[in-house]
């Protein structure tokens, strides 16, 4: 093992490094091949699992506001079919947004504390995490279960887990930073090498005192060597993706593992009834493509699909879709996409694929609807397949636009092209939904252009978008854009007082700016938002409707309005404390408090271009070969 002469910058920060060329992903068959190993040994069909997906609620603002209780997250579903796949059969799934006191040291199933405690966390919501992985430390060292943590809040920031409290007694087992391929591959080794009567934790304090698990990449943990050394944390390296989509189990058993919605700390006798979860879970997200052609300064998503483009036949999402709607009556399906039309022969096989399909004797688009995450770009070079797009259930399309006039960043997201690409929706029946980001420089509103973030509000009003998002410009973590701002000294570290946590790098707060009056900036927020969520925007939607899509219209100003009472309320307090002050900045890049040591020296990790030119959009290629482009449509795990 080496330790890193930087820990701060070692997990980056910046943009995740590359693993070595032909070495990004796992073998094809391989998600499957390991549930069949372990669903054999009967250790895996004796364990138990509770997942708790962490949600900070100060963070319940435009534009999440209400769909946020509707909607159950795909990557902490994808732990709990990865589980069920595997042979563990007994879980529970908690989401805190629907039973938010549930602790893990009060939590049974069947009568005793869970072997296996996942705790999946956003960085948002990272507070809330670091507070289950304090409660789950108070019980007692023989019924302890091992902590795993993940999410992107582990991915980006695995060391945050460790050293907590306010002598750095708190820590979590184990931090995984990749997919539920790597938990199971964990959890593979750990069985392993556990011994009659042990527990699966007793196991992983074992083999990670003996360095059994430094070939396993994609986790992080603390080690505490023998006669008072200075304790580490052993980063294993970055993890192998699953290259074909269609091996991961179909997305059922988690639904039939969710805890239900109340207020105590214990769990439940049972979990919810198939029933239960359709009535309460109106959106159902489901993984359909990851990765994006495009290098924003701004984006963790390229580098951490290693610069790939991964997706699931149409045959398979068909399949899902179908399945679920069968199964709890689901409808409403949301694609966690990247970018859903980075490739436009995936594309049209998908939505060829489902247009043609037939449920009860209706066709696809009668029985279900979805929609998912684009950009301008590549939608301007699809308006052709709209109008199959529609055949096919699709029903909106969310574009990152950030800024009309390309200051910020182009992505082929200019004004007309934008209009062009709207239009064409509209005439489809398709909602465009726009997401925008304000940025320092860029004025409330200009005379004469459409640099003002309310000019450009309006101009997608008035060429046919349904929704709006507005985000300010914030560092994220796992960017090229994250250690800047603090060495700018942009970042604010207290605002009157109070400290900046991560619930605050939720996009609706100005927590980074180099401009003077960063209170001035938090109500621009609010003003373009008011612009486009208004009653005249409301009574153009009802006495002048657009033709396909006029309920929709409707139904989004009343929705937006409500949620931009709850939103100015919050920013109003958040630009009083702002305008008070006093504000103290950041003057370090944030890091581990610990010492990072690489477990595997001699594994090459280089770094990716963090930009390509916006003319070389057009010529970018994969390094896939074409039978790769096409897919490979896999036999389905059973539920």
């Amino acid at each position: 093992m080496h330790f890193t002469s930087n820990p701060a910058i070692f997990l980056a920060i910046m943009e995740l490094p590359k693993r070595p060329l032909g070495d990004e992903y796992i073998r094809p068959g391989e998600f499957r091949e390991i549930c069949r190993r372990l669903s054999a040994k009967p250790k895996m069909r004796e364990l138990s699992a509770l997942i708790m997906y962490a949600f900070d609620r100060r963070t319940r603002l435009l534009p999440f506001l209400f769909a946020d209780t509707r909607i159950i997250p795909a990557g902490v579903r994808a732990v709990g079919d990865a589980l069920d796949a595997a042979g563990l059969k007994n879980s529970r799934i908690t989401f805190q947004l629907w039973s938010p006191n549930v602790k893990p040291s009060r939590a049974l199933l069947d009568g005793r504390p869970p072997d296996i405690l996942l705790v999946s966390s956003m960085q948002i919501h990272a507070q809330e995490a670091y507070k289950l992985v304090a409660d789950a430390c108070t019980i007692p060292e023989n019924k302890r279960p091992l902590i795993l943590c993940g999410g992107p809040k582990s991915i980006y920031e695995p060391w945050d887990y460790f050293g907590l409290g306010a002598n750095g007694e708190i820590n979590a087992d184990c931090a995984v930073t990749g997919e539920s391929y790597v938990m199971l591959e964990l959890i593979e080794r750990l069985l392993e090498c556990m011994g009659p009567g042990e527990t699966i934790r007793q196991a992983f304090l074992r083999a990670r005192d003996t360095g059994a698990l430094e070939d396993v990449p994609g986790l992080v943990y603390r080690i505490d060597p023998p006669g008072g050394r200075e304790a580490h944390l052993v980063d294993t390296g970055i993890q192998r993706l699953v290259q074909y989509l269609d091996e991961l189990p179909v997305p059922i058993a988690a639904f039939e593992r969710m805890e239900p919605p109340h207020k105590r700390e214990t769990l439940s006798a049972k979990p919810m009834s198939a029933r239960e979860v359709g009535r309460r879970a109106r959106i159902i997200s489901l993984i359909m493509t990851q990765g994006c052609k495009f290098r924003c300064s701004y984006c963790p998503i390229p580098a951490y699909n290693q610069n790939s483009f991964r997706f699931k036949s149409g045959e398979r999402l068909g399949d899902e879709m179908l399945a679920l709607h069968e199964r709890f009556g689901f409808k409403n399906f949301f694609g966690t996409d990247d970018n859903f039309l980075n490739r436009r022969d995936t594309v049209e096989e998908m939505i060829d694929h489902l247009a043609q399909r037939r449920f009860n004797g209706q066709r696809f688009h009668k029985a279900v609807r979805w929609g998912t995450e684009a950009t301008i770009h590549d939608a301007y070079k699809c308006i052709d397949l709209m109008p199959q797009m529609r055949r096919a259930g699709m029903r909106a399309l969310w574009f990152g636009v950030e800024d009309l006039t390309g200051t910020m960043v182009k992505k082929g997201q200019a004004g007309s092209k934008t209009a062009e690409v709207f239009a064409a929706m509209n005439d489809n029946g398709l909602c465009p939904m726009p997401m925008m980001m304000h940025h320092d420089g860029q004025p409330l509103y200009s005379r004469g252009s459409l640099y003002g973030l309310v000019n450009q509000v309006r101009y997608l009003r008035k060429h046919g978008a349904i929704s709006m998002q507005i985000t300010v410009l914030t560092p994220a973590v796992g960017t090229n854009f994250f250690d800047k701002p603090y060495q700018d000294g942009a970042v604010f570290k207290t605002v009157a007082g109070q400290r900046v946590d991560e619930a605050r790098f939720d996009g609706n707060h100005v927590v980074a700016t180099t401009e003077p009056s960063p209170w001035r900036k938090q109500w621009n927020l609010i003003a373009g938002y008011a612009a486009f969520y208004n009653p005249l925007s409301l009574l153009g939607a009802i006495f002048m409707p657009k033709r396909r899509l006029a309920g929709a219209d409707i139904g989004m100003q009343f929705i937006g309005m409500a949620a931009l009472a709850k939103t100015a309320l919050d920013s109003a307090i958040w630009s009083w404390k702002l305008w008070r002050g006093p504000i103290v900045r950041c003057d370090a890049v944030p890091g581990s408090k610990l010492p990072i040591v690489k477990a595997r020296p001699d594994e090459i990790e280089t770094k990716r271009p963090t930009a390509i030119p916006p003319d070389s959009v057009d010529v970018w290629r994969d390094r896939e070969s074409s039978a790769d482009r096409r897919g490979v449509a896999l036999p389905i795990l059973a539920g």
